[in-house]
């Protein structure tokens, strides 16, 4: 393998987390749900991100403090965002704290009216497991089996932890590959029949991807 090495994000590395959300969140797509669900541009989705990462808080994509990054020559080449997924404080609930502080209230009006039409793919994060969320690779280092490594230094950074899991649109058939070679299995897929779905999201199925570590 190249000689790649991982260490934990910082500030100065806002921008490609911020590129990277966007990228996975796309699916391989131009639908940015970010974009649609609040109906804002992508611009302003790159300002309410860099504000959001700034709060350095733990527990969701949100959280600069949950990613690691592989460089190559001090370059990035690709990241991962990762948590162990607590009961008592879900992610979807800090998640939800900070989009509701950081968004403009039209934008939060426009989801609550459009959250029928998305509600059908929501999956909750696994508790206990180590919840791989984001997942970018640059295109230039794609192929390099950089998934498994930062993967595995996450697991060796979260001891005691058994379990992984992953969501992934259906149409993203490149990673889904990506992680059964790494070991993951479908568990769960929700598919939605509305005609309206692909207006808001990349597809109109995801699926969860589980693996237990040492399987």
């Amino acid at each position: 393998m190249d000689n790649y090495q991982i260490r934990e994000a910082t500030i100065n590395d806002i921008d490609f987390i911020i590129e990277a959300i966007i990228e996975a969140e796309k699916s391989g797509s131009e639908i940015l749900s970010y974009s649609t669900v609040f109906n804002l541009t992508e611009t302003e989705v790159r300002k309410i991100l860099r504000s959001i990462l700034m709060e350095e808080m733990e527990g969701c994509e949100f959280s600069l403090v949950n990613y690691l990054i592989a460089f190559k020559d001090d370059e990035p080449a690709g990241t991962i965002g990762a948590w162990v997924e607590k009961k008592e404080n879900p992610s979807s609930i800090i998640k939800s704290s900070l989009l509701g502080y950081y968004l403009p209230r039209r934008s939060i009006e426009y989801a609550a009216r459009e959250a029928k039409i998305t509600s059908d793919l929501i999956i909750e994060h696994t508790a206990d497991a180590l919840s791989l969320v984001v997942v970018y690779i640059a295109p230039l280092h794609r192929g390099k089996n950089l998934f498994s490594l930062i993967t595995n230094e996450h697991i060796r950074r979260h001891p005691g932890v058994d379990s992984l899991s992953i969501q992934v649109m259906a149409n993203n058939i490149k990673a889904i590959r990506s992680y059964e070679k790494y070991g993951f299995r479908k568990s769960l897929s929700l598919k939605s029949d509305s005609e309206l779905i692909t207006k808001f999201l990349p597809y109109n199925e995801k699926v969860l991807m589980t693996k237990t570590i040492d399987e």
